[in-house]
């Protein structure tokens, strides 16, 4: 089974753009590169609303947007058991505001990476979260 290792988000705010980077690497077991397991990935940014500072009217984590494509090519092992991997996007930066009204700021930002096996695989998805950042945006 792959696994994911540890991912770095940044977040860079240039007026009213976001600049989005995440890197991380996918480790593909023996097993995987044997059997050339693919791999559907997704690397999407969720808005923290479960964070210990938010108040209750803050609901629940939420998806921001997507730094994978829609239709994005599934991963496969190559000759060696690890792949980096690297994700840059520009958003509008009020896009990333998810602390509206009431809700204190800074806003609170993770990457969550999903790794789903392609079918016929029957294994479970693999996920990893980024550390948080922090944004002043509102």
């Amino acid at each position: 089974m792959a696994q994911i290792g540890p991912i770095k988000l940044t977040v860079k705010i240039t007026g009213e753009t976001a600049n989005v980077d995440v890197k991380y690497d996918i480790l593909f077991s023996k097993t995987d590169q044997k059997n050339k397991q693919a791999y559907e990935e997704e690397c999407r940014l969720i808005g923290d609303d479960t964070h210990r500072a938010d108040p209750p009217e803050a609901g629940g984590d939420e998806t921001l947007e997507f730094l994978t494509p829609l239709f994005n090519k599934d991963v496969t092992p190559g000759t060696t058991e690890k792949m980096a991997r690297h994700h840059q996007k520009s958003f509008r930066a009020l896009d990333l505001n998810e602390d509206l009204n009431a809700i204190p700021n800074p806003d609170e930002i993770r990457a969550l990476v999903t790794l789903r096996p392609a079918e016929p695989s029957g294994r479970k998805a693999v996920r990893r979260e980024s550390p948080m950042v922090k944004l002043k945006l509102g």
